[in-house]
C-alpha cells in the first residue's frame, strides 16, 4: 500500500508523522519497480501487535511458500 494508505491504516494523524515513525515504530517499505515505496500489510500488523506487546503471530510454513 502507499504511504497514504499505510498512514491511515496504522491511523495516524498524517503521512509526515507516519513516515516519521519508520525505523522507530513502523517496518520499512519495500521498493516496487517502477512503483515506488510500498507498505505490506502483515508488516504493519506485525508492527501494531509490537506496539501493544502481542506476541509475534504464529506463521504458517504454507505462509512462506
Amino acid at each position: 500500500m502507499r504511504a497514504e494508505t499505510a498512514a491511515a491504516y496504522v491511523d495516524e494523524k498524517s503521512v509526515g508523522t507516519f513516515r516519521g515513525g519508520i525505523g522507530k515504530l513502523y517496518s520499512s517499505p519495500i521498493i516496487v519497480p517502477n512503483k515506488g515505496e510500498r507498505w505490506v500489510r502483515d508488516d504493519l500488523d506485525a508492527d501494531i501487535d509490537k506496539l501493544r506487546g502481542a506476541p509475534a503471530a504464529i506463521r504458517d510454513l504454507a505462509d512462506e511458500l
